[in-house]
């Protein structure tokens, strides 16, 4: 789930190079050789993944089996069914995210969003327990990728995001091309 989002991430910065630019002079203003600590807590890298994810949701509806009623708006559903929260559609709201199709990670330095706003990992006592993880390992990765080698895009637009199991993602990956090496990376 963490490569996905990592190609997501690519892509997107791939498709908007002046935010890839302000990302690579945040993580440059760290010197030649970053701590991973420090890279993590970027404040903008940060923002590109939450988009990223936002944008692209790799589990869009988690199911949970009711162990007692619940009440909706009225309606109550039974213990013993399988309810989702479609978090995709929640991202996708835009009285929380206006200009929702757009990516434009700034809404996530202008506004933290709420628990109930921001899902890309579940939510509450459920939470995926690898959520703290993947965060970290997709910062690094990413910080890493854009500032050792610059990468085009070999189609403009991906395949539509498909089905595997419980995840969604492209259908076969999001093809790129190292144009140059930048730098070692760290």
């Amino acid at each position: 789930t963490t490569a996905i989002a990592i190609a997501w991430a690519l892509y997107w910065l791939a498709r908007h190079p002046a935010k890839l630019e302000r990302l690579r002079a945040e993580i440059a203003a760290l010197g030649d050789a970053p701590e991973p600590e420090s890279l993590a807590k970027l404040p903008y890298l940060s923002a590109i993944c939450d988009e990223s994810l936002r944008l692209n949701t790799i589990v869009p509806d988690p199911v949970r089996k009711l162990v007692r009623p619940l009440t909706v708006r009225g309606v109550t559903v039974p213990a013993g069914f399988g309810l989702c929260i479609a978090s995709d559609v929640i991202h996708q709201d835009p009285s929380v995210y206006p200009e929702p199709t757009a990516f434009r990670p700034e809404r996530f330095l202008e506004r933290k969003p709420s628990p109930f706003e921001f899902l890309p990992f579940g939510g509450g006592h459920r939470r995926c327990i690898g959520a703290a993880f993947s965060d970290y390992e997709a910062r690094i990765a990413l910080a890493t990728a854009v500032m050792g080698w610059d990468l085009a895009l070999v189609h403009d637009d991906p395949e539509p995001a498909v089905r595997r199991n419980v995840t969604m993602g492209p259908a076969r990956g999001i093809p790129m091309v190292c144009v140059a090496r930048r730098r070692a990376p760290s």
